[in-house]
C-alpha cells in the first residue's frame, strides 16, 4: 500500500511484477499493490489488512525485510505446533542502509508487566492469526506507536503471545527514518499510551530500563553464531568479530560508525 509515492517506487514495483509475470525470482509469490494518497500508515496499513485473506497476517513497512528464506516456513510451524497461539514473534537484527548487521535484539519470552515499560516486540518480527484480530487492525489514531498499541490491546484481551527462537525480521536504520526525526510524535504516542492502556515505567525507570537494554544486548551475542550465510535482505557479509565487538561495547542508541570494520568471516 503505497501512499502516492513519486520517489520512484512504483517503477521499483512495476519491474517487479513484470518480473515475476516473466517467471522470474518469486513468480509462485502473488504481488499486489495500490499506489493512491491515504491518512498515514496506520491507515494504509488497514487497508491492505481489509484487502487480505490469509490466515496469518505479518507486514514490514518501507525498507525492513524477513530475515531469510525459512522465515514464514518456521512461523507457519510453529502456529501448526501451537495452536492456542495467537501472535508468534522472534528476534531482529538491525541493519544499516547497504545491508550490513550493526547489531541484534534479542527479545525476552512473553511479559505482560515488561510489555507495559518497554515495548520488546519489534514490529516486522511478529505475525498474528487473523482471529485474534479486529477491523481495523491498527488505531489509526497513532502515527508512531500504532504496533505498540496493538500488542498492548491484544494482550489486555488475553490473547496468547509465544516467542520463536530465531531472528526472523530486520530494521533498517535510515538517517531521515522517523525514529530520529520526529521524536516529539514518539513521546505524544507514548504519553496517550499511558493514559490509554496503562503503559508508563514504575518507579526506578532509569535502572529497570538499563538492566533490559543490558540483557537484551548480551543475550543477543549468543544468536550472533545462528546468523546463517545466506540472507534474503542483503549480499553482504557481515563480520561476525565486527558484530560481537558492536554488540557488547557500542551503545549508541541509533548507530555505531564503525559498523563496516572489519573483513566478513
Amino acid at each position: 500500500m503505497d501512499g502516492g509515492s513519486t520517489d520512484g517506487s512504483l517503477a521499483v514495483l512495476d519491474a517487479e511484477a513484470a518480473s515475476r509475470a516473466a517467471g522470474g525470482p518469486g513468480a509462485h509469490v502473488g504481488l499486489r499493490y495500490t499506489s493512491e494518497p491515504d491518512r498515514g500508515q496506520s491507515h494504509a496499513i488497514n487497508k491492505a489488512f481489509a484487502a487480505s485473506h490469509g490466515e496469518i497476517i505479518g507486514w514490514i513497512n518501507s525498507d525492513d525485510a524477513y530475515f531469510d528464506c525459512r522465515v514464514i516456513e518456521d512461523v507457519v510451524g510453529t502456529f501448526q505446533q501451537y495452536p492456542e497461539a495467537d501472535v508468534v514473534y522472534g528476534h531482529l537484527a538491525q541493519v544499516a542502509e547497504d545491508g550490513t548487521i550493526i547489531w541484534l535484539n534479542w527479545v525476552p519470552r512473553f511479559s505482560r508487566r515488561l510489555l507495559n515499560i518497554v515495548n520488546f516486540i519489534g514490529q516486522p518480527v511478529a505475525f498474528i492469526r487473523r482471529s485474534a484480530l479486529s477491523e481495523p487492525m491498527l488505531d489509526e489514531s497513532y502515527d508512531f506507536t500504532m504496533d505498540y498499541e496493538l500488542w498492548l490491546r491484544l494482550a489486555r484481551e488475553g490473547r496468547r503471545f509465544r516467542r520463536i527462537g530465531r531472528i526472523t525480521a530486520v530494521d533498517r536504520h535510515q538517517r531521515q527514518r522517523k525514529g530520529v526525526t520526529m521524536t516529539d510524535v514518539l513521546h505524544a504516542d507514548l504519553g496517550r499510551l499511558a493514559e490509554t492502556h496503562g503503559r508508563g515505567y514504575p518507579r526506578a525507570k532509569r535502572i529497570l530500563s538499563w538492566g533490559f537494554y543490558t540483557w537484551r544486548r548480551a543475550a543477543g551475542a549468543l544468536l550472533i553464531p545462528k546468523v546463517p550465510r545466506e540472507l534474503a535482505f542483503t549480499d553482504v557479509r557481515t563480520s561476525k568479530r565486527a558484530l560481537l565487538r558492536r554488540q557488547l561495547f557500542s551503545w549508541n542508541k541509533r548507530w555505531p560508525d564503525d559498523y563496516g570494520a572489519g573483513s566478513p568471516d
